[in-house]
């Protein structure tokens, strides 16, 4: 058993034995040494007894773990045995929670929590936001953080970072998605208590009431027209036909009728709209116009993968916003309030019951809205038709109004 004063400088030194390994063990600190085996590893151990048995306990090897590391620890895992705790059940307890803590990432949880509770339970398009929320960029450093270690700040920190996004109603909805998430990890016992317990929304939701004047109207078409991604013919035929985001977001091309006709149509089954009736919306030339124009790739419309519909609508509209701002400067006007995507649909309503001289039944079947008067109550029964020419008129005055306004 070789002995010897162990210095740094000594252990660089140190030859590899021709064949097997070599021990020396240091003179100022008993146990303690290092091994060097014919491979050219040096590595530290010390070696000690619990209930009198002996024990070998591999520290790590140099250089990666420096000598005067190497003896800090060995003293440590000395003082351990000396108290009767084996060394070795604190490292496999330490190695434990190393892969619990791996296997409770926020990322692999929520996973867990999409499969067991949000896909098994809820609507397709509940399950797209629970989806957007839990694996979007803001939670995105959380990804590979453990739940035990998110706290009650970091989910108020988020909730600040939307809202200074002045996305008021968005960190309300990230709130409840995320109190759920937590929710399900205290009821199967992975944490303690919810971090996102005892947090109320902040802020104050702007009333819905949000419609474009002719001048931001303006802004915002031109903004739509310059954008060269697929953003940009997506949220003109959202300005020009009034629907819904997520309706126009994953038309498609099997649900185009007509296209080179005189009659062109789009035919929404009702698994596709919020009140699950079926719609039709008539195409305006300048709609199909747009359409013709878009490749086909796959089965959707508007898509990057031909497989998927298209998302990353935050960053879409921010780009659009930063188009608008652009143009407000040069034009050397103030800047445009905040707005957003669905005040389109309520701008565009607005302006043809309070300007085009469109009949309010009219309009309720463009938008497929079935709580207006004239769908209400014994109504709804014995009113079904479709309007269909009446609906075309109103979309072809709605889309010649936006041309006005965008030409001025």
């Amino acid at each position: 058993m070789a002995r010897n004063k162990l210095t740094a400088a000594g252990i660089d030194k140190l030859q590899a034995p021709q064949t097997g390994q070599v021990e020396i063990f240091d003179e100022l600190l008993p146990g303690f040494g290092v091994r060097l085996s014919s491979s050219g590893t040096k590595a530290w151990f010390v070696m000690t007894r619990i209930n009198g048995k002996l024990i070998r306990v591999t520290l790590g090897r140099h250089p990666a773990m420096s000598l005067g590391d190497a003896r800090k620890r060995a003293r440590q895992i000395l003082r351990l045995a000396s108290e009767g705790i084996d060394p070795r059940r604190i490292e496999q307890e330490k190695k434990d929670k190393a892969r619990q803590d791996q296997a409770n990432t926020f990322g692999c949880l929520a996973e867990r929590f999409m499969e067991q509770h949000v896909e098994t339970n809820l609507r397709p398009t509940t399950v797209r936001e629970y989806r957007r929320i839990l694996f979007g960029d803001d939670t995105r450093g959380w990804r590979n953080r453990s739940v035990t270690s998110i706290q009650k700040r970091d989910v108020l920190d988020l909730l600040d970072t939307i809202e200074r996004r002045g996305s008021v109603s968005a960190a309300r909805l990230s709130l409840a998605y995320l109190r759920k998430f937590f929710n399900w990890c205290v009821d199967r016992e992975i944490i303690d208590t919810s971090p996102a317990v005892r947090i109320r929304p902040g802020g104050k939701i702007p009333s819905r009431e949000r419609v474009l004047s002719a001048d931001e109207l303006r802004f915002v078409a031109k903004a739509f027209e310059e954008d060269e991604s697929v953003f940009g013919p997506l949220f003109q035929i959202l300005l020009l036909t009034g629907q819904r985001r997520n309706e126009v977001a994953r038309m498609t091309w099997d649900e185009l009728r007509d296209l080179d006709g005189e009659a062109p149509v789009w035919q929404m089954p009702g698994s596709r709209t919020k009140n699950h009736k079926p719609h039709l919306v008539p195409m305006t030339p300048a709609v199909v116009t747009i359409l013709k124009s878009i490749p086909r790739i796959g089965p959707y419309v508007f898509t990057t993968t031909g497989d998927t519909p298209v998302s990353g609508f935050s960053k879409a509209k921010g780009r659009v916003d930063q188009r608008i701002a652009s143009q407000i400067a040069v034009a050397g006007g103030q800047h445009l309030p905040p707005w957003v995507l669905h005040d389109l649909r309520r701008t565009m309503i607005t302006v043809m019951n309070e300007n085009l001289g469109i009949q309010p039944h009219v309009v309720e079947a463009v938008v497929n809205h079935v709580n207006g008067v004239a769908k209400a109550g014994v109504a709804g029964v014995y009113n079904r038709a479709l309007y269909l020419d009446d609906r075309r008129l109103a979309l072809e005055k709605w889309n010649s109004h936006v041309g006005t306004v965008t030409q001025a």
